[in-house]
């Protein structure tokens, strides 16, 4: 088999098989949360959508990163919603280049470039993974993947060597994408202090202004975010804070915390979750032992951006608690669509691992590799049953909307009950669909006369 094709074939076929998944049971109507877009479109058509607009609070996060590309492409598409998910692998793309970037610096400063097809591809299984079926075809979930390109970007960037501005700009414009995207972003600003510090950013005049530039970043975001919360869709972030200085609490936020990570590997067997995490970081910190062993260099710089994704995973899981926990309990970290974050994690200690087996020949490498086996097949384990439901809900929402679509304004209210959450009401929606004609409308007869859903 030729070099290439080995190290990039399996890559490339995640990156296929997610695509034509896309292509193939994508949600074609507004779903949920997608349905709060709409009066952003509704604006923007007649004219009266400020950019401003786009940075009010919608539960916990930032979207506005999203509702830009979203209502571009709605511009362009008359929002179909296939490209909606199309920009989701798209931007999974680009978090994959940022990836293979630290990847390979990796490879070359551990000096394992044998390690190469190995790593790519199981990172790309990870990170296209069919278990994040519910974010792939839901076309609003475009912002999940802007907010993980960001952060791979960021990380990549504050990690590339010797610290300098330019790096930072680009990091800081990274973050941003990312914080204003999904409120996970926010874990990025504590990491890239940490990165630019480990990198002695404190010793240089670049270093000092990197630090200047991340701190102005920090700064920026706090008192935009402080605004934001002055806006009435800021009423459920402001209400849905646990009392973080009960023990109690902590208790129960680091619990949520180990199941949102432990989510792409288990999620299917949800009560071996603390155990997989106990594998998980004895697995990381078993590796991070050998390098140290086997590498007569300092292995630092190496192994600091999967410290960095392991992080950005953990504190992605403990803001999710933070907004979750207390409402919804333990057990909702297991959201399918919350696999995403969780798999930087898991990324980190297959790589590492990978890394540690070609640089040595210690005799536990056979243990370590049939670990890695048993989590890689409880990996492919989890895909099945979260698959099957989206292609459901995807099936479901078809129907609905083309039963919509064809017989829009009669339509019982329980034909597609199936396309909102029950507190929704999505009657002026649909209306402004219609009137447009877009998203589940787009190939309805015109009709003159329509009027709102009752």
């Amino acid at each position: 088999m030729p070099a290439n094709l080995w190290k990039w074939g399996p890559a490339a076929v995640c990156l296929a098989v997610v695509l034509v998944f896309c292509l193939l049971f994508h949600y074609q109507a507004p779903y949920h949360d997608h349905w709060d877009l709409i009066p952003f479109y509704g604006a923007m058509r007649s004219g009266e959508l400020a950019f401003g607009d786009l940075f009010a609070l919608h539960g916990n996060h930032w979207h506005a990163s999203g509702y830009i590309i979203l209502l571009g492409l709605s511009h362009w598409t008359g929002m179909a919603h296939g490209p909606e998910s199309v920009a989701s692998v798209i931007f999974a793309g680009l978090g994959f280049v940022a990836l293979v970037r630290i990847l390979s610096r990796s490879m070359t400063l551990l000096s394992v470039p044998n390690a190469a097809a190995w790593v790519f591809g199981i990172s790309a299984f990870f990170l296209f993974s069919l278990d994040q079926s519910a974010n792939w075809l839901w076309g609003w979930q475009v912002a999940v993947f802007i907010n993980l390109a960001g952060a791979l970007w960021t990380i990549e960037r504050l990690t590339a060597g010797p610290v300098t501005i330019g790096n930072t700009l680009i990091a800081a414009i990274a973050c941003t994408f990312a914080v204003y995207a999904f409120g996970t972003g926010w874990v990025l600003i504590p990491i890239g202090f940490a990165l630019l510090i480990f990198q002695r950013a404190h010793r240089s005049r670049q270093g000092l202004a990197a630090l200047a530039i991340w701190s102005a970043l920090t700064g920026l975001l706090f008192w935009h975010f402080s605004l934001a919360l002055n806006g009435t869709a800021a009423a459920y972030t402001t209400s849905s804070m646990p009392n973080v200085l009960d023990v109690g609490t902590w208790l129960g936020l680091v619990h949520y915390a180990l199941n949102f990570v432990a989510s792409p590997i288990v999620r299917f067997a949800r009560d071996s979750s603390l155990v997989a995490m106990l594998i998980g970081f004895t697995v990381l910190g078993w590796s991070i032992w050998t390098l140290r062993v086997a590498q007569k260099e300092p292995i630092g710089q190496a192994i600091a951006p999967f410290l960095a994704l392991v992080a950005f995973s953990l504190g992605s899981g403990l803001l999710t608690a933070i907004g979750r926990w207390e409402t919804f309990g333990v057990q909702h970290a297991f959201v399918s669509r919350y696999i995403s974050f969780g798999s930087f994690f898991w990324i980190a200690v297959f790589a590492l691992a990978i890394f540690a087996i070609a640089k040595t020949s210690h005799k536990s490498h056979k243990r370590t590799f049939a670990v890695l086996g048993l989590l890689f097949v409880l990996k492919l384990g989890n895909i099945p049953s979260v698959v099957q439901k989206s292609v459901k809900i995807s099936n479901e929402v078809s129907q609905a909307s083309q039963q919509l679509a064809a017989a829009y304004p009669d339509v019982p209210a329980d034909t597609y009950s199936v396309l909102h959450n029950p507190v929704q009401n999505i009657e002026p929606q649909l209306d402004t669909l219609s009137e447009y004609q877009v998203s589940l409308f787009a190939h309805a007869p015109d009709s003159e006369d329509h009027e709102p859903v009752k």
